[in-house]
């Protein structure tokens, strides 16, 4: 079904308001500098002409016929801390405000991963008991277990015929070139794309190094947007592994800007917003809901929360991540990847080594408190309480993308729904998503221009108005502002 027809932008300028940033990881593979990155801003800025009044459309260089882009520069900049690296920046939009969209690169530091580093990760993932085989990998499991027992199976035939001098040279000749296609596939294949898995996914002896060397860039670059007052708004998006570097990076960034030292006078507002989001808290140990019964309502809290905390004053760091989008995200194979069952990742949960969307509250009471009290005013004795350093979708909205498939071939086996692991607030949407090979691997299209997608449901959208929905360059929920607010000069 074709999307809405979108009303034409004012032509009138608006007032001139806060920027905003985002920021997408990319994925795994041997990935280029910038490539994920303007394919994304092309998908999600160039091609929606509703974002751009009139006179910042532009003639698109690559197609011949001349049809209207929105207007776009690549800048450079030293928040990336690299050379290989630029900022897109947009000009004003139709609401009055500009755009830089960043990249957090990081294929360079997981290079080199060895395959018996792979070997040990799949050996690991296959080592499970079938009861901690969750039903939606189940496919992908046995279709890895079977090539692992083939390839096992023949080396071993091809060992005992040589030992007993029963092979003949033409089978010999045979076995070398099919043993040396195996080694090329994964040399070419498995390495680049699943050796960043390898090296990521799991905290062990061989991996620390370089997930912290991944985490430290990531937070430099996002602590330094968090602090420019150019930016009201951090949007993070990432697709496939880079969603699991992006999750680890939010909860660690939320342990440093949660809002602490809250007094009931003085922050009477933020009090006001976080007890709005308590109506909706899990509680650790017990069964969650399916869902929430008003999901809408609960994101509306989340963006309130969010606009609280996004301005700093003399006790609160600011707190600008505003939306977290995951595109084709392995996280939802969390309890398969990142720990070996279900019970092992809740007790992550309840232990606040994860964050789960809604939080877990304080407490044992469903609809708790995500506060604690975590001393006094030395001036004044006055009580001053934090919320814990669990709660970070409690200001941080959550959108799932996923295209289900049959689980191993078509569509993206790699994502799937978040509700079981992670909570009821995550909002989950699925695609189906169909490129040049119809259906099969659709795990890199999400913001393809060429692919073609609908939204699953009643009231289907394209791919593309899927995406654009989900980063919300337009902020739905911002309140209309009677007078613009200073811009601070651009850096």
């Amino acid at each position: 079904m074709p999307d809405p027809i979108i009303a034409p932008p004012p032509v009138g300028k608006p007032p001139r308001k806060p920027g905003q940033a985002v920021v997408i990881v990319h994925g795994m593979g041997e990935q280029r500098p910038m490539d994920t990155l303007r394919g994304f801003v092309s998908a999600v800025w160039s091609h929606d002409p509703s974002r751009a009044p009139f006179y910042a459309h532009v003639a698109d260089p690559a197609d011949p016929a001349g049809a209207k882009i929105n207007q776009s520069w690549i800048t450079p900049d030293s928040r990336t801390n690299s050379y290989e690296l630029r900022r897109i920046t947009t000009p004003y939009d139709v609401d009055g405000r500009r755009t830089d969209f960043y990249e957090l690169y990081w294929a360079d530091i997981t290079q080199g991963t060895t395959r018996g580093r792979l070997a040990a990760w799949v050996t690991n993932l296959l080592w499970r008991k079938p009861a901690d085989i969750p039903p939606d990998a189940r496919k992908l499991y046995l279709v890895t277990l079977l090539a692992v027992i083939i390839v096992l199976v023949a080396a071993l035939a091809l060992a005992t015929s040589v030992w007993q001098q029963q092979i003949s040279w033409t089978v010999g000749a045979l076995v070398t070139i099919l043993a040396s296609f195996v080694i090329w596939s994964v040399d070419r294949f498995g390495l680049p794309y699943f050796g960043d898995v390898a090296a990521y996914v799991r905290a062990e002896a061989a991996t620390v190094e370089k997930r912290a060397l991944i985490r430290s860039r990531g937070l430099k670059l996002l602590k330094c947007l968090m602090m420019d007052d150019t930016y009201d708004r951090i949007v993070l998006v990432s697709h496939s592994l880079g969603s699991m570097i992006a999750y680890d990076l939010l909860q660690i960034l939320w342990a440093d800007f949660r809002p602490r030292k809250l007094e009931a006078i003085r922050d009477k507002a933020k009090l006001k917003a976080i007890h709005a989001i308590d109506k909706a808290t899990l509680v650790a140990g017990s069964a969650w809901p399916g869902s929430l019964d008003d999901l809408a309502g609960f994101r509306r809290h989340q963006w309130e929360l969010y606009r609280q905390l996004r301005t700093k004053d003399d006790n609160h760091g600011p707190w600008k991540i505003s939306d977290f989008v995951t595109l084709g995200s392995p996280l939802t194979h969390s309890e398969f990847l990142v720990t070996h069952n279900l019970a092992e990742f809740r007790r992550g949960i309840a232990e606040r080594l994860f964050s789960a969307c809604p939080p877990v509250a304080e407490g044992a009471a469903a609809g708790g408190t995500l506060l604690y009290q975590e001393g006094r005013n030395r001036s004044s004795g006055k009580p001053q309480r934090a919320v814990h350093h669990g709660a970070v979708f409690a200001a941080t909205r959550w959108t799932n993308i996923f295209d289900r498939g049959n689980g191993w071939l078509t569509g993206d086996p790699i994502s799937g729904p978040m509700a079981e692991n992670f909570g009821p607030g995550v909002e989950n949407i699925q695609v189906e998503l169909r490129g040049c090979l119809g259906r099969v691997f659709t795990h890199t299209l999400y913001w393809s221009l060429t692919a073609t997608g609908v939204e699953v449901g009643d009231r289907p959208r394209s791919h593309l108005a899927v995406l654009r929905d989900a980063v919300d360059l337009g902020r739905k929920l911002e309140p209309s502002q009677a007078e613009a607010p200073t811009i601070p000069p651009r850096k």
